[in-house]
């Protein structure tokens, strides 16, 4: 084969897309208008671990699609809706952070358990802590590997904080029941 032929293999981006934050290691962000939800993108996570996830959440897509903060100094998970067992809010005050751009951010504090394989959608419904009428939804979406699938790279905000005994595992120690005589 002569050298003519030969293609470079290499995977190429263009500019505007590296600069728009979309190939870093961040979580991305991504607003619905018109249902006052946002959408949490997380990456690979592993099956059975649990995570503390730091988010950032930009604050003016939230404002134009019409959430009011209003006299709310917290964010609470909304109690009329039924607990979310595998995603739980650890906290989510109103107090704003100036990302490097400058534009203002909410943070907030996630404990999330990858419970299944393939993609995973966890919802919690929020509402504001003196104004119950601020409402949205967080929608947190992660591609979860299987056991033996991989060491997925976490994102930046996202911290491994415990691995879930797998009830199936075959490295248990159970012997069984054991005849005595």
């Amino acid at each position: 084969m002569d050298g003519s032929n030969q293609h470079d293999h290499h995977v190429h981006f263009d500019a505007a897309v590296m600069k728009s934050g979309l190939h870093d290691n961040s979580i991305i962000y991504q607003v619905a208008t018109t249902a006052n939800s946002i959408m949490i993108h997380l990456g690979f996570l592993q099956i059975n671990h649990r995570y503390r996830i730091e988010l950032n959440i930009p604050v003016k897509p939230l404002i134009k699609s019409g959430l009011r903060i209003g006299q709310n100094s917290d964010f609470l998970v909304e109690e009329s809706k039924l607990p979310n067992i595998h995603c739980k809010l650890l906290e989510f005050p109103t107090k704003f952070l100036v990302d490097s751009e400058g534009e203002d951010n909410m943070t907030a504090t996630i404990e999330f358990f990858a419970h299944k394989e393939k993609l995973v959608k966890e919802h919690l419904h929020v509402c504001g802590k003196q104004d119950s009428h601020a409402k949205f939804d967080l929608i947190l979406i992660a591609r979860v590997l299987g056991r033996g699938k991989g060491t997925p790279m976490l994102r930046d905000g996202i911290h491994l904080i415990a691995v879930e005994d797998d009830e199936e595992s075959e490295l248990s120690d159970w012997q069984g029941f054991s005849k005595k005589e």
